[in-house]
């Protein structure tokens, strides 16, 4: 796609392959939004979401082959409805937030292995989903990833001190409609991301980076800021250390250990240089 050939000219100055400038680009454009959410997510102590909102997706793509629907906007709407009944539950359950989302997870398990029962065909295209592989983004994949930063840009613009503040004063959080809004973009970034690097990654790119940026910093603004930092860097650092004929391992796990070897340095400093 040609509106994307700077972007994989500037990849090209590390890489010579068109698929690994490809990983390069859908890193840098994913790791910003998953980064950047994954700061909500850990102040609103929602690590457990991603999984239950990931899991959802075997459901999704068996129930499109059943149905005969376009499997990428069913696996999109699913997403969104089960984000949806997580908020939706934890307002008007009276049960803590995990243990909503501990039901709702088991509940997308247990729809998925039924549904995938009665479809076997499903099971064949479910790996990708599972396990991911960034190496086989391709061009449309990326063009979601940008429009999912720019959506990120807009919802991060106009919600996040609501969200924040609902976090701490619940009742000062304006009403049931910023939580849902929520529920829907985080079941969104959830959605999009796992087409590239699987579900059984996605939640350690929105919860690592925060949680960098929670030991190096004392504020929210700068929790936001090294989060994406932590998320950018260890995402390429991960891409470029198993592109190397020494370590030649799964790009998607290099990336994540990458996020926790960072995360580790992050403790280490904050312990010998207190933040203060």
């Amino acid at each position: 796609m040609d509106a994307f050939s700077p972007l994989y000219d500037l990849a090209g100055l590390v890489y010579g392959p068109l698929f690994m400038r490809r990983a390069a680009v859908a890193l840098a454009l994913m790791c910003l939004s998953t980064s950047a959410a994954g700061v909500l997510v850990v102040n609103r102590r929602l690590a457990f979401f991603p999984d239950a909102v990931g899991h959802s997706i075997f459901a999704g793509v068996a129930l499109a082959l059943m149905l005969s629907l376009d499997v990428q906007a069913t696996v999109l709407g699913l997403s969104v409805a089960i984000g949806l009944a997580i908020v939706f539950l934890s307002r008007n359950s009276h049960l803590a937030s995990d243990t909503v989302i501990g039901l709702v997870f088991s509940g997308a398990v247990a729809l998925g292995l039924a549904l995938v029962s009665r479809e076997p065909q499903a099971s064949a295209g479910l790996s990708r989903f599972f396990l991911g592989d960034v190496l086989t983004v391709d061009d449309p994949q990326i063009l979601a990833l940008a429009v999912l930063d720019l959506l990120s840009l807009a919802f991060l613009l106009l919600m996040t001190n609501r969200l924040t503040l609902a976090s701490i004063a619940p009742r000062n959080g304006g009403g049931a409609w910023p939580d849902y809004l929520f529920g829907a973009y985080l079941a969104l970034v959830v959605a999009i991301s796992v087409q590239a690097v699987g579900v059984l990654l996605v939640t350690a790119l929105l919860i690592a980076p925060a949680a960098t940026g929670r030991v190096l910093s004392v504020s929210h603004c700068g929790m936001f800021w090294a989060a994406l930092a932590a998320g950018s860097l260890a995402g390429q650092i991960g891409l470029w250390v198993s592109f190397q004929p020494a370590v030649n391992a799964a790009a998607g796990a290099t990336v994540v250990l990458a996020n926790v070897v960072i995360f580790a340095l992050a403790v280490a400093l904050r312990r010998f240089f207190p933040v203060r």
